[in-house]
């Protein structure tokens, strides 16, 4: 349920308008779907680009170092789901929403491939339908061990993309042009043990318009950084006035030890956890924690507090691996709970 949430969330954010002014704007973001260190659980990438922009010809995503890969699943083992938008050229710029699965492919089947030629450790395939036709676009995976990428990667991974500008089979079925797609990743990555601050780092290489010929003078990178750990704690503080009972509830947001400022808690209160409701809301301050009061009127009372935070801009790209930096973002966490804590009149 939080993986399909957070897909959901990454593939929102990535199709809101671009105001951006350049050719080519694409975006890279990262969201851990659970925030401690160390943790396997899944991870989803999202990849999008303005309305206008040149369609994609290449994406490769370096997952930063501290990252850890299980690669080695059997060839039709699905790894997770994918959400997409495409811009189909045949319906006149027509969306269309798609969703599929990531799924497992044997390396051997794509060694000849001319985007990514050789033989890659592992090779996903993001499998959805457009127009009633079945697309598979392969999506190449290698842990990386030497080479200059070693000192800011442990891992890279390509996907290659057919050109709306011309027909099949060297181009895409019905002029489509992929505008926003994010899919998770279960059962492979595995999170830094280290506290700090992790950049996945996407260079994206568009087409020269009207053609299949990709344009490397183009090319954009854009980044998405992870901090790690992300903790969110809510404390109880007992006040009485009078006959009245009150609890007075601090929820903290941190990332890396540090508090994250402006983003908005909701805290809940009922006699369960199953019963439990909204009773306020505030934003956090610059220790990252945000503040209510709630009467205890029954003999004890159940309270807990959720939030989530956005994807934010972040300072730059690091290092640098493109021309120019496109729409660098801090990694958001969507659907944080405290614990539930039971105060007492």
């Amino acid at each position: 349920m939080i993986r399909r949430a957070c897909l959901a969330a990454v593939f929102g954010a990535l199709i809101l308008p671009s105001g951006a002014l350049a050719a080519y704007n694409p975006s890279l973001i990262v969201a851990n779907t659970t925030h401690g260190l160390g943790g396997r659980a899944p991870i989803v990438i999202g990849l999008g680009q303005g309305a206008n922009d040149d369609a994609t010809a290449t994406a490769t995503i370096y997952a930063p170092l501290g990252y850890r890969m299980t690669l080695g699943q059997a060839p039709g083992t699905v790894l997770g789901s994918l959400s997409g938008e495409v811009k189909i050229g045949a319906l006149g710029g027509q969306r269309q929403e798609v969703t599929g699965t990531v799924r497992v492919d044997n390396p051997a089947n794509h060694v000849n491939n001319t985007c990514a030629p050789g033989v890659h450790e592992a090779v996903w395939v993001l499998e959805f339908s457009i127009l009633g036709s079945q697309f598979r676009g392969p999506v190449y995976v290698d842990r990386i061990t030497s080479g200059p990428e070693a000192a800011y990667a442990s891992a890279r991974i390509q996907a290659c993309l057919p050109s709306p500008y011309v027909p099949p089979p060297q181009g895409a079925p019905g002029g489509a042009m992929l505008e926003a797609a994010a899919f998770s990743i279960s059962g492979v990555f595995t999170s830094p043990t280290r506290r700090g601050e992790y950049a996945w780092n996407g260079v994206f290489v568009p087409y020269t318009p009207a053609t299949s010929t990709p344009n490397p003078a183009q090319s954009a990178q854009s980044a998405a950084i992870v901090r790690l750990p992300v903790t969110f704690g809510l404390t109880v503080k007992r006040q009485k006035r009078g006959r009245q009972t009150f609890a007075l509830l601090t929820a903290c947001v941190k990332e890396r030890g540090a508090g994250v400022r402006g983003i908005g808690v909701n805290f809940l209160s009922g006699r369960s956890v199953r019963t439990a409701r909204r009773i306020a809301s505030a934003r956090t301050n610059a220790r990252g924690c945000a503040r209510a009061r709630v009467r205890i009127r029954p003999r004890s009372l159940v309270v807990l507090a959720f939030t989530s935070i956005p994807p934010r801009q972040a300072e730059g790209c690091r290092p640098t691996l493109a021309p120019r930096c496109s729409d660098p973002s801090v990694a958001p966490a969507f659907s944080l709970f405290t614990r539930a804590l039971r105060v007492r009149r």
